[in-house]
């Protein structure tokens, strides 16, 4: 391991190899229950996401999995860590596979190491079904909900793509998904093994328990084994409305009020559980009277802070963004029907252009904690081309070109930005990338090859370039007989025209 690596981990009170000082939370069978730190997690997690940018990704992934040995039901950080062992595998370095020093600083005992050293071993080698199964079960048994979910979705399908798949995996992750309460996946499971052994009777009594219990859960019959089981619940007038109101469409205001009391009970009851946080959001969200979501925003805001997980920022921030978005139509509204106001047009471009200048913070925040989703970069790069930022827009477009499914829209606006700054020939040459794809819908080969002749034209009319004058001619020609009115292609060709006359008139 590097100078610069063992220094890094010694700032966040980790020693080199994996020992671990007195911060390390113990796993269950090894002197009690996990004492998990999110905020000491969190400075593991942020130092990770500057590695990652960095290009030094293998040091990336130690401090994702060290920062997860704090604080292991981090989504955020989860998928921070796949991101960088996807990066990890692509880069050069990757051939090689991690460093021993590496595997031995996560190869320690108990469901929290094992949880680790499971992550690590998929991480870097994906097609791995044993070590994702082994990620999911070591999950479930340090009861993290969301993460086991999220490991055994990936990990079953791996499993089912597998060449030879084996039924002991399926029943490990059958035992995952019970034990978290996801009985939908465990029939699954269940399924997937009993395709490979039909003969096997108590699996397919298993299964038919896992149905039915997935079924009760659906419903919200999860009481059974409490006093009154299933047939107190049923009994239970009170709840079965509530049910029956979850299950309309359109929810009266009495129902809505009824599910929102509800919701508000079981938060104020347990207000750091996740599902009591997310019902009372949502029931709020649904209803969505000013107050409703002023409530919401504060109890995601609460959420956020005491667990800092960043999906109750994100969710905030679409409230916000739906408030402001109403602000924008109501101003939008008030412009076209006084169209001689200058007051309300100003106003109104003034609130869209704000709008999208929040849509650019909101942005950022998931961007900071999604580092590798390109997506992500490239919302920021057409928002920042909306508000004519474009040399911030060309960083962005540079980067999301690189995911297949935005690398044709990312190529065209990054070309037109060039274009917007003056940088002629590099426009050109990102029109051109974008035209030799592949599959390029007919409506985006129009626009690039538009963007392509617009281009050549300034370069002919700039430099007196007869050859650049002459191709943009020939666009213009092939676009008219294409869609004779399209854009303003028309007006340009004749002015390209006269561009080629005048050069060769000298």
């Amino acid at each position: 391991m590097s100078l610069r690596r063992v220094s890094g981990l010694a700032i966040f009170g980790w020693k080199k190899g994996g020992d671990q000082g007195s911060d390390n939370p113990s796993g269950p069978g090894e002197g009690g229950a996990p004492a998990f730190q999110p905020e000491k997690a969190k400075r593991f997690f942020e130092h990770a996401r500057t590695m990652h940018n960095a290009s030094n990704y293998e040091y990336a992934l130690q401090l994702w999995l060290n920062g997860l040995r704090l604080d292991p039901g981090n989504m955020p950080a989860l998928e921070g860590f796949f991101g960088s062992c996807a990066s990890f595998l692509n880069d050069e370095a990757g051939k090689k596979g991690v460093s021993k020093d590496t595997l031995k600083a996560f190869s320690g005992k108990g469901d929290v190491e094992r949880l680790l050293s499971s992550l690590l071993e998929w991480g870097t080698k994906p097609l791995e079904v044993a070590s994702a199964v082994r990620a999911a079960e070591s999950s479930a048994k340090l009861g993290l909900t969301e993460t086991t979910y999220w490991l055994g979705e990936r990990a079953i399908k791996l499993a089912q793509m597998d060449k030879k798949p084996r039924k002991d995996l399926f029943i490990k992750l059958l035992e995952a998904f019970k034990a978290i309460g996801a009985f939908d996946l465990a029939v699954q499971a269940g399924e997937a093994a009993r395709k490979l052994d039909p003969s096997d009777g108590p699996l397919a009594a298993e299964i038919r328990n896992m149905a039915a219990q997935a079924t009760m859960t659906k419903g919200g019959y999860d009481q059974t084994g409490q006093a009154g089981g299933f047939r107190a619940n049923v009994r239970d007038a009170e709840k079965q409305k509530l049910l029956e109101d979850q299950d309309r469409i359109v929810k009266t205001a009495e129902s809505a009020e009824r599910l929102i009391a509800a919701a508000q009970e079981d938060y104020h009851r347990r207000p750091q559980d996740q599902g009591a946080i997310d019902t009372y959001a949502r029931r709020l969200i649904e209803r969505g009277r000013p107050e409703d979501e002023d409530k919401a925003i504060a109890v995601l805001a609460k959420a956020f802070e005491e667990t800092h997980q960043i999906r109750w920022r994100l969710r905030s921030g679409e409230i916000r963004l739906r408030q402001a978005k109403r602000k924008v139509s109501a101003l939008r509204q008030a412009a076209e029907a006084n169209p001689a106001d200058a007051g309300s047009q100003a106003a109104a471009r003034e609130a869209a252009l704000a709008y999208v200048r929040q849509e650019v913070e909101e942005l950022k925040v998931r961007a900071e904690a999604y580092p590798t989703d390109l997506s992500v970069k490239f919302d920021l790069g057409r928002r920042h081309f909306q508000l004519e930022e474009y040399e911030t827009a060309i960083n962005f477009f540079q980067d999301a070109q690189a995911e297949p499914k935005n690398k044709v829209a990312s190529l065209n606006l990054l070309g037109q930005s060039f274009l917007k700054i003056g940088y002629v020939d590099e426009a050109m040459v990102t029109f051109r990338q974008a035209l030799d794809i592949k599959d390029v819908l007919p409506d985006q080969q129009m626009e690039l090859r538009y963007f392509l002749m617009t281009s050549l034209q300034a370069k002919a009319e700039h430099d007196k370039d007869l050859a650049a004058a002459e191709e943009a001619e020939k666009l213009a020609s092939a676009i008219s007989i294409q869609q004779f009115n399209y854009r303003d292609v028309r007006v340009r060709r004749e002015a390209i025209k006269k561009t080629i006359a005048a050069i060769k008139g000298g």
